[in-house]
Order: structure tokens, then sequence, then C-alpha cells
């Protein structure tokens, strides 16, 4: 499954950015993954390579 760097915005928290990792099988998937946290104004960029992999252990969301 790939691995995808979010920037989002928390609804309730004027101001506040979250960043982090998230595991999904496509940018759709991340985006209602994130939602349903609770974030808006997604940004998605997706991680390739060896990197991936480990990035996919430590993701923050899964």
């Amino acid at each position: 499954m790939p691995v995808f760097e979010y920037t989002a915005a928390a609804q309730n928290k004027e101001g506040h950015v979250e960043t982090g990792r998230i595991v999904a099988r496509d940018k759709i998937d991340a985006f209602d993954k994130l939602k349903r946290h609770g974030l808006q104004l997604i940004r998605l960029k997706k991680i390739e390579g060896i990197s991936s992999i480990f990035k996919r252990m430590t993701a923050d969301i899964k």
C-alpha cells in the first residue's frame, strides 16, 4: 500500500496545522481517512522508493 505525507488544518482549531504520514490504497482513500479524523484543507504527497517501506511502519494513520 502506498504511503502519503499529509498537511492539513483541524476543523475546530483556527491556524492549527497538522502533518504526518498515512497508509492508504490511493489518494481518495487517504482523503476519506483524514476527513474522518476531522481534518480539512488537505495536501498529500506520495512517498516512493525505499523510504516508503520504512515510513509505512511509522505511519500516523493506518
